[in-house]
């Protein structure tokens, strides 16, 4: 295998590696949901009525949710007071369902949380093979450059001929 081959080889598979760290730092710091659609239960606890008149939110509920295309949100009030969440409509000690079809930020209107709004994230999952597919599209490009800058430093073997 000639020099210039070991060279290009291993700038693109240091070009590898380092989208591969970059890009799993990048998953992990963004939190992204790594599963299927599933059924996400919201409960409403006894109580939420008073502690939002109060000022503080149930610490059971949390302020923004993040979820998949296709998940089924359901929220359950077990208070004795009724609610709303967007367009949903929840009496006392009953449920209510939306399906999140689409990717998209949402900032509902919200009787249970003491801001008023309930943020809810939905995104495409991510699978295994959208990680890879994006580990490639950044390690090749990446690994070109790596190859292209290493024609500038000089090689032992030119040096050796020189002398």
């Amino acid at each position: 295998m000639n020099f210039t081959f070991k060279r290009i080889l291993i700038s693109f598979l240091i070009g590898l590696v380092v989208a591969g760290i970059t890009s799993e730092v990048a998953y992990r710091l963004l939190k992204r949901e790594n599963r299927g659609p599933n059924q996400i239960q919201l409960l409403i606890p006894a109580g939420a009525a008073q502690l939002v008149r109060e000022g503080s939110a149930p610490p059971e509920i949390p302020k923004d949710l993040n979820l998949v295309v296709g998940d089924m949100l359901v929220v359950v009030n077990q208070d004795e007071v009724d609610h709303q969440l967007g367009s949903l409509w929840i009496p006392a000690g009953a449920s209510a369902s939306m399906k999140l079809d689409a990717e998209e930020s949402y900032m509902l209107d919200c009787s249970f949380q003491p801001e008023k709004f309930q943020g809810i994230e939905v995104r495409q999952p991510v699978t295994w093979s959208t990680r890879v597919t994006g580990l490639l599209f950044a390690g090749f490009p990446l690994g070109a450059l790596f190859a292209i800058y290493s024609g500038l430093i000089p090689s032992k073997k030119k040096k050796e001929t020189e002398a």
